[in-house]
């Protein structure tokens, strides 16, 4: 009589072609998805030995476009409750890298967060006010969007607070390359993330998780992107529209009636 296979859950970890690293309830695994399966870090999954056998739908996905014909997107993440949209804060950084981001984001169904890294090489004066007026305008479609800035360079505030936010949650980590992500990563996790390669879900100390994702380039045309942001920018006017309407006040009929 044949063995009784066992199905297990597991969270995926990361991805290398059909080999998959599973996080199981008995301890990390290795595990080749059935043809047809295309499963991403942070993917829910049921596990039988070193087969993995289905993903479970996913709640969110972390999604970023593959060129301007691309309607559905390349899914690099998924199950994340929060997303860092990580931008180093320069003079470069300008408000469309920002909102496309901000709108693959969105798009996903997680929270976005806006992190501005690397300010201890922030501009002065203003150069500096004019980057965050630019981002209270975006933050502005997408109300709710905390922005924190911060540094990992010795002594400088905003890390902490980080902390506090991804705290027993998923978080995905989505921004350009270069950007400081690496650095961010390897300061909330206490180790040095993994050479260059696709998405990875690391455990956080204390709990929760983040997911590193790879570089998404916001100058490359991106129609998945473009989509959104314009979904963004029809519920921008149409909050803007209604706040207009309540402040008005209606004048008195003539003749007092």
């Amino acid at each position: 009589m044949p063995a009784q296979r066992s199905f297990v859950p597991a969270r995926v970890t990361d991805v290398d072609g059909p080999e998959c690293g599973c996080l199981a309830p008995a301890g990390p695994v290795r595990a080749v998805a059935r043809p047809g399966l295309a499963p991403v870090a942070g993917d829910w999954a049921v596990v039988s030995g070193t087969e993995l056998v289905t993903v479970l739908p996913r709640q969110t996905v972390v999604r970023r476009g593959c060129g301007p014909d691309d309607v559905s997107g390349e899914v690099l993440a998924a199950n994340a409750d929060l997303v860092l949209i990580v931008q180093a804060f320069s003079p470069e950084l300008t408000p469309s890298r920002t909102e496309k981001l901000l709108a693959l984001a969105t798009a996903g169904s997680a929270r976005p967060v806006l992190v501005l890294s690397q300010i201890d090489r922030a501009p002065d004066g203003a150069a500096a006010r004019s980057v965050l007026a630019d981002l209270a305008v975006l933050a502005e479609s997408c109300p709710g969007t905390p922005v924190l800035g911060l540094s990992t360079a010795p002594g400088y505030l905003g890390l902490q607070r980080l902390r506090t936010l991804v705290a027993d949650s998923v978080t995905a980590v989505f921004g350009a390359p270069g950007c400081g992500k690496t650095s961010l990563v390897a300061a909330l996790t206490g180790t040095v993330p993994a050479a260059a390669g696709g998405a990875r879900l690391v455990p956080l100390p204390g709990g929760g998780a983040l997911i590193d994702t790879p570089g998404c380039d916001p100058d490359a045309p991106d129609w998945l992107a473009e989509r959104y942001l314009s979904r963004l920018r029809a519920a921008q006017r149409a909050r803007w529209r209604a706040a207009s309407v309540s402040r008005r006040r209606l004048r008195p009929l003539a003749g007092g009636a």
